[in-house]
């Protein structure tokens, strides 16, 4: 079995959970290539996907759009598993608040996604422009500041079981 994993990264937190995953994968011995939505020349040559993406303000990033728009005749009827990265994850009922509000507007109904996974993300003060610094500053009530917001927030450990839970089922297709 050989699985594309295509992720759609603002600033490279979410490149790097791709990475994590395909080599928790490459450790079952499943063979894989990480690749941004962007680069993906073919995905002929795939037996499974993996889509991840960063989620700003509620979606996922254009480039995980277009990939999808652009490529779901060929997704449609493989394996296709979804991760997310979603900084409203870790607010109180953030986990909640993300299947229950976020997923309904992402899912296309034509693809069918065996696993789901919503992973924290990581806010770097340093790498984020002014139109996100005001959707942060704003998003939240104001009891905290961008600093006391900034960090990173990946759970490595749920990251990596759910990757193991992926690769069970991988391994259960091929």
């Amino acid at each position: 079995m050989r699985v594309l994993n295509v992720y759609s990264s603002a600033h490279g937190s979410t490149a790097e959970v791709a990475t994590f995953i395909a080599d928790a994968w490459r450790e079952r011995g499943i063979d894989n290539v990480v690749a941004a939505a962007g680069s993906v020349k073919s995905v002929e040559a795939y037996d499974a996907y993996a889509l991840g993406s960063a989620v700003h303000n509620g979606l996922w990033l254009p480039e995980m759009a277009h990939f999808v728009r652009q490529w779901l005749p060929q997704l449609s009827g493989k394996p296709v598993y979804l991760w997310l990265n979603c900084l409203r994850v870790i607010e109180p009922n953030g986990y909640a608040y993300v299947t229950n509000n976020y997923l309904p507007n992402l899912l296309d109904h034509r693809l069918s996604f065996r696993k789901i996974g919503v992973f924290a993300g990581k806010i770097d003060l340093a790498t984020i422009n002014q139109d996100e610094l005001w959707t942060l500053t704003f998003r939240y009530d104001g009891s905290k500041t961008l600093e006391m917001l900034a960090g990173d927030y990946r759970d490595w450990k749920l990251i990596r079981a759910w990757a193991d839970q992926v690769a069970v089922d991988l391994m259960t297709d091929s």
